[in-house]
């Protein structure tokens, strides 16, 4: 298989001759998209951002590694801080003021982490289906309930077991948590199967494209994601729970209704942590709501843009 790039319109030159690339779309104050996974190419947002690009001058940017921005000197640039210092210095470098971080995912812990590690940076936070980190797990009093987590899961994979694809997606899923180390061609290909699980309606008109495009364009850093969750380094031992109390801007949280990787279940407690954040759970939608369900998605954006 021959991997495409889909680069970026710009490039941004940092300190040391690191450089950064990004591209801007849209009008109208400044957001930073914070792409999930950790490892994921930033190109594979640019439909998420187009959805907000009538309200927001939106900022995809290759996280480290990723693309044509280089890699850290050292592999601790991929743990959580130095995620954070990576965006907060693109975020100064491109003279933005006070930025909206948007974060799905993966991206959507980055997001809180750094509107609560630099709230004089951060104005508006959106947290997309996030993730708290993997170290609140089996940690007594976790304010996260793993049966309750595990039961969404549980309800996530039996709505698609009689499905033809769904076997192959759950050995994928499986792979992929046994943490084998891939390169990124084998990685495109043994995870292909699992795509569909992440909607809660992959056959539907508007997932259908979605999945076609994420299947052919998605681009994963696995040096950064096999120091998130790999045995020789392990980033997502973090709990960013307790750390939010230092978030000062509004913030809101959304989670899809059928997402069987962090579902309502972990992003109830990160609105929870979050002084006065709004929390929506969009019906009929799995790991990417924005996709599945644009409309409710983009309904409850605006409503919480105007109540703030």
């Amino acid at each position: 298989m021959s991997v495409i790039e889909y680069p970026l319109a710009e490039i941004l030159v940092l300190d040391g001759r690191r450089t950064v690339e990004w591209e801007a779309l849209g009008d109208g104050p400044a957001l930073i998209w914070v792409e999930g996974g950790p490892g994921l190419w930033a190109h594979l947002a640019r439909p998420d951002v187009e959805l907000v690009s009538d309200v927001f001058r939106c900022h995809l940017v290759n996280a480290p590694g990723c693309g044509r921005t280089s890699p850290p000197a050292d592999i601790s640039g991929y743990d959580l801080p130095g995620i954070v210092a990576f965006f907060e210095e693109v975020r100064e470098r491109l003279g933005l003021g006070q930025v909206t971080v948007m974060g799905h995912s993966w991206g959507g812990l980055v997001a809180a982490a750094w509107a609560a590690a630099h709230p004089e940076s951060i104005d508006r936070l959106v947290v997309i289906d996030g993730y708290p980190g993997g170290g609140i797990i089996d940690r007594p009093g976790s304010v996260v309930d793993h049966n309750a987590a595990q039961a969404e899961r549980d309800r996530v994979y039996a709505r698609h077991a009689s499905a033809p694809w769904y076997d192959a997606a759950e050995r994928a899923l499986a792979e992929e948590e046994d943490g084998e180390v891939w390169d990124e061609e084998t990685w495109i290909a043994r995870f292909d199967p699992a795509w569909p699980m992440y909607f809660a309606d992959p056959d539907s008109t508007l997932a259908v494209p979605h999945l076609a495009r994420v299947r052919a364009e998605v681009r994963s850093n696995r040096a950064m994601n096999n120091a998130w969750f790999g045995d020789v380094h392990h980033f997502d031992d973090v709990d960013i729970l307790p750390s939010l109390a230092g978030v000062r801007c509004p913030s809101l949280v959304i989670a899809g209704q059928y997402d069987f990787i962090c579902g309502p279940v972990w992003n109830r407690p990160i609105a929870a942590a979050i002084p006065a954040a709004r929390f929506v759970e969009i019906a009929d939608a799995g790991h990417i709501p924005h996709y599945e369900q644009p409309g409710a998605f983009r309904a409850a954006l605006l409503d919480w843009l105007a109540a703030t």
